[in-house]
C-alpha cells in the first residue's frame, strides 16, 4: 500500500507537465489557425482589388479611344467608369481591416487617380460644335494617354509591391 501514494506523487509532475503542454499546444494552434485566417482574407482582398482594377485600365483605354477617335460618336463612358471606381471603393471600405496602413494609402491614392481622371473625362464637350471640342479632346488624349503610359503603370506597381510587403512575399 505505501507504493500506491509514492507512485501518485511520481504521476503528479507528469500530469502537470501534459496539462501545461496542452494548453501552450492549444495556444500555439489557435495562433497558427488565426495567422493563416487573417493571411487567406488578406490574400482574398489582393485578388479583389487587383480583380477590379483590371477591368478599370480597360475602361480607361476605351475611354482614351474614344477621345482620341476623330468626330466621337455615342457616349463617353463616363457613367460605367464612376460605377467601378465606386464599387472598388466600397470594396476597399468593406475590407480595409485586412489591409495595412501602407496598402490602404496606395489603394487609396490609386482611386483617388481614377477619380481625378474621371472629373477630366466628365467635363468634355459632348457636341461637336461646342466651343474648344478639338483642342479639349487633344489635350485630354495626350493626359489620358501619358497617364495610361507611365503613371498608371507606376501606381500600380506601388500598390504590387504594398500588397507584397504585407503578404511577406
Amino acid at each position: 500500500m505505501s507504493q500506491l501514494p509514492s507512485m501518485g506523487y511520481g504521476l503528479m509532475p507528469y500530469l502537470a507537465l501534459a496539462c501545461a503542454s496542452a494548453v501552450v499546444g492549444y495556444y500555439f494552434a489557435r495562433k497558427r489557425t488565426e495567422y493563416e485566417v487573417g493571411y487567406s482574407h488578406r490574400v482574398e482582398v489582393y485578388e479583389g482589388v487587383q480583380g477590379m482594377v483590371i477591368p478599370l485600365v480597360e475602361e480607361f483605354e476605351a475611354a482614351l479611344k474614344y477621345v482620341r477617335a476623330p468626330g466621337p460618336s455615342g457616349e463617353l463612358p463616363v457613367e460605367e467608369i464612376e460605377n467601378s471606381v465606386a464599387g472598388l471603393e466600397k470594396y476597399v471600405a468593406q475590407h480595409e481591416m485586412w489591409l495595412d496602413r501602407r496598402t490602404s494609402a496606395t489603394v487609396r491614392d490609386l482611386i483617388a487617380a481614377f477619380r481625378a481622371r474621371l472629373r477630366i473625362l466628365d467635363l468634355l464637350p459632348r457636341r461637336y460644335d461646342d466651343p474648344g471640342f478639338e483642342r479639349a479632346y487633344e489635350r485630354t488624349a495626350s493626359d489620358l494617354d501619358e497617364w495610361l503610359r507611365t503613371d498608371l503603370p507606376a501606381a500600380r506597381k506601388d500598390l504590387d509591391d504594398a500588397f507584397r510587403a504585407m503578404l511577406g512575399v
